[in-house]
């Protein structure tokens, strides 16, 4: 991984734009800052208008774990895709499997139900509709924890598709695709052959994975065992990212 705020990566990246490029983004981690309570998070003003200005020339996507209604409260302005569920809500192509990933999603809440005891405390369901989140950044250790629901998931019919996350493990059908399908989806569907992505967590290595040459993908946060191309070393380094590339589309 290379540091994109560097004279080379900058580089690259302004050569990356053109009227043929997608640009999307991950939400949490990425275009907001990690908060403990996640119905905290925020996405700044002065981030949205950058935003709202590079949409004059490109799209604009975010594709995020969250529910699209949950991701959605975030935004003062409606970003050209919104695409939740890791991938698997948003997409036309999908959209009739949806209702079997909803029973799926159903099944696995009311099965955990089931199987978590009083003991289990700081553990949290989201139910996202096509998707599972286990929260347990709450839990007094965090570890063992961790290692509890795992043993539990392994127990559930049908067996998940598990994607860790920061103190969360995402619950998603074995056939609904993930960030990566859905991106190459968005390509297709709006005839851009190239993207920009920009993410943070483990969710978003399925787009960094894919290692195509026209996605230019960056990391919030440096891990040398990411396969993203590029990254920026903090959060708050999105703004300035974002800013970059409104200054190379407005020249």
């Amino acid at each position: 991984m290379n540091d994109i705020f560097t004279k080379a990566g900058l580089g690259a990246l302004q050569g990356f734009i053109t009227p043929q490029t997608l640009i999307a983004f991950d939400l949490d981690g990425t275009l907001a800052p990690i908060n403990p309570d996640p119905h905290m998070i925020e996405v700044s003003g002065e981030l949205q208008q950058e935003l709202r200005m590079i949409m004059q020339y490109l799209p604009v996507a975010v594709i995020t774990g969250r529910s699209r209604r949950d991701a959605m409260r975030f935004f003062e302005f409606a970003p050209s895709h919104l695409i939740g569920n890791h991938g698997a809500e948003g997409l036309p192509v999908w959209k009739a499997a949806e209702a079997r990933f909803k029973e799926l999603v159903q099944s696995w809440k009311m099965q955990l139900l089931q199987r978590l005891e009083t003991s289990d405390v700081g553990i949290l369901l989201e139910d996202k509709g096509a998707s599972l989140s286990v929260h347990y950044r709450h839990a007094p250790d965090q570890e063992q924890v961790a290692t509890r629901l795992h043993d539990i998931i392994t127990t559930l019919t049908p067996p998940p598709r598990v994607v860790d996350g920061k103190c969360v493990l995402n619950l998603v059908p074995q056939d609904a695709p993930n960030k990566g399908d859905a991106l190459l989806e968005l390509m297709t569907q709006t005839g851009r052959d190239q993207a920009i992505f920009v993410g943070d967590d483990v969710t978003d290595e399925d787009v960094f994975a894919l290692g195509s040459r026209n996605i230019f993908s960056i990391r919030v946060g440096k891990n040398d065992t990411s396969q993203a191309d590029w990254y920026l070393s903090e959060q708050a380094g999105v703004l300035k990212l974002v800013q970059e590339m409104h200054s190379f589309l407005h020249n």
